[in-house]
């Protein structure tokens, strides 16, 4: 590819008296570097130059960077002003800005993105709209799936995908933007049609600091005009402090505070969800097999996206009614009068939505089951610890990917936030403490393993070991669900 066609809308200074006309590949993996490519020098600390020096060893053609770098004469090297920025826009231009043919979709917050992405493809599907999803750990094109290492992939693989699916037909993508995502510009360049704000709360804090950082990360991609349209939740603190400084277009969305889309009224159970809402003027009810009142601002905000999209209401309230619940996201399981809840719930707010929610259409006793991550916020432990406590009547803590981390030091900070810790279990082993978990039930009891979802593994000390509750919780009880 033509340098300057790469370099396209960027502004950049050649730092060597070589200008390369061509490159093959551009990559920031000095490991995959080979002759002729154009190597992307995020980093020029120590480990930085490193890299770089196993990226003029494997033959890089061009350095880009943001620093005034020593290489070998007969190396190109262009500067930029933002290097992270510079490398999107680079992806986004070696992929013939794909991006540009869809009609492109983001959804933003702590929780309910996955959730909220899952229903806009969902709904497009049904209706005959050819869409792209790009979630957590995977990714769809029309109804194909492939896997993905992390939420928001790095700017190459992303246009990569982009390009794949504009290749195919696609016409609409809705992708999970996560907070990394934003401060690390993975998304730079990208226009997005609309831009969905679902809530703020703890997570991330090993990386972020504090709350005040990750909130601004979060909303610099709407105040930074990342979205035409902007759809926010407001009965969420930050979504209202962030409704004030948007300029139009912006839709809000509320249960409990007035709103330009608000529900009227709705009921709960454990077959799903119905509410009666004022949408566009139009008294509307809807019922979705999701449960939870958390799950209706993420069903709202579905069904604002794809309205906007082009999809009439009629033909929206049809399909959400067949949409079954995204694998570990208050996924429901009867067996023996007793209900089993696998949730992703890995944050404090989010173990306590699932427990609040479940409590309300639980008769008998709440048990929850949980861990949490190791080598992330330690901060949320003591905290998920008081949540559990205070929600659920039986308390089971146990393991959820140590990674490099000691698991009994991460079960006792989860334990420092408990008063009464006789009261509590602690089994290490997750298997074993599901098996406790129903040992324990009885007729019309609540069981929720929360933090893993739908994972299919544990993480610990480098190496990934297959686990998964649905799995774990069917050949416990000696039966298969759908």
């Amino acid at each position: 590819m033509q340098v300057k066609d790469l370099f396209d809308g960027i502004e950049y200074e050649w730092l060597s008296e070589n200008k390369v006309v061509n490159i093959k590949n551009v990559t920031h993996k000095p490991q995959d570097i080979k002759a002729d490519d154009c190597y992307i020098c995020l980093k020029t600390n120590d480990k930085g130059m490193q890299n770089l020096a196993v990226a003029v060893e494997n033959g890089a053609k061009l350095i880009v960077t943001d620093k005034y770098i020593n290489v070998p004469q007969d190396i190109a090297i262009i500067k930029v002003k933002n290097i992270r920025e510079t490398y999107a826009l680079i992806a986004k231009n070696y992929y013939g800005k794909a991006s540009d043919s869809m009609k492109m979709i983001a959804v933003v917050g702590t929780n309910g993105k996955s959730t909220t992405s899952y229903l806009i493809w969902s709904l497009l599907t049904q209706n005959n709209i050819m869409c792209g999803l790009i979630g957590t750990g995977y990714y769809m094109i029309g109804k194909k799936r492939f896997d993905l290492d992390m939420t928001t992939p790095d700017p190459m693989d992303l246009h990569f995908i982009l390009s794949v699916m504009s290749n195919c037909g696609v016409k609409v993508v809705v992708m999970e933007v996560s907070s990394h995502a934003i401060y690390f510009k993975k998304v730079s360049g990208i226009k997005y049609k609309i831009g969905i704000f679902t809530n703020l709360s703890q997570d991330h804090l090993d990386f972020f600091g504090n709350m005040d950082n990750l909130e601004a990360a979060k909303q610099s991609f709407f105040l930074d005009g990342f979205s035409q349209i902007s759809i926010i939740n407001i009965d969420d603190k930050s979504g209202a402090r962030l409704a004030e400084k948007l300029a139009l277009p912006l839709i809000t969305l509320g249960v409990d505070k007035k709103a330009d889309i608000s529900v009227k009224s709705y009921e709960l159970s454990c077959e799903g969800t119905r509410f009666n809402v004022n949408l566009f003027r139009e008294t509307t009810i809807f019922e979705s097999k999701l449960i939870g009142k958390y799950n209706i601002y993420n069903i709202l905000s579905a069904v604002v996206a794809c309205k906007l999209v082009g999809v009439r209401i009629k033909y929206i309230i049809a399909a959400l009614k067949e949409i079954e619940p995204l694998a570990g996201r208050a996924n429901v399981f009867i067996d023996n009068n007793i209900n089993y809840v696998i949730d992703y719930a890995h944050t404090p707010d989010g173990l306590q939505n699932i427990l609040t929610e479940f409590r309300k259409i639980t008769l008998g006793k709440m048990i929850v089951v949980f861990g949490a991550g190791g080598d992330r916020d330690k901060d949320k432990r003591h905290k998920m610890g008081a949540i559990a406590e205070e929600f659920a009547d039986k308390v089971i803590i146990t393991q959820d990917n140590p990674r490099f981390e000691n698991p009994d030091n991460i079960i006792a900070d989860i334990l420092s936030g408990v008063k009464n810790k006789d009261e509590v279990f602690v089994i290490d082993d997750r298997r074993k403490a599901t098996e406790k978990a129903i040992e324990i039930a009885e007729p019309f009891d609540t069981i929720v393993l929360a933090g893993k979802g739908q994972e299919e593994y544990f993480e610990k000390n480098g190496k990934k070991y297959f686990y998964n509750d649905k799995n774990t919780l069917e050949e416990i009880l000696d039966i298969k669900w759908k």
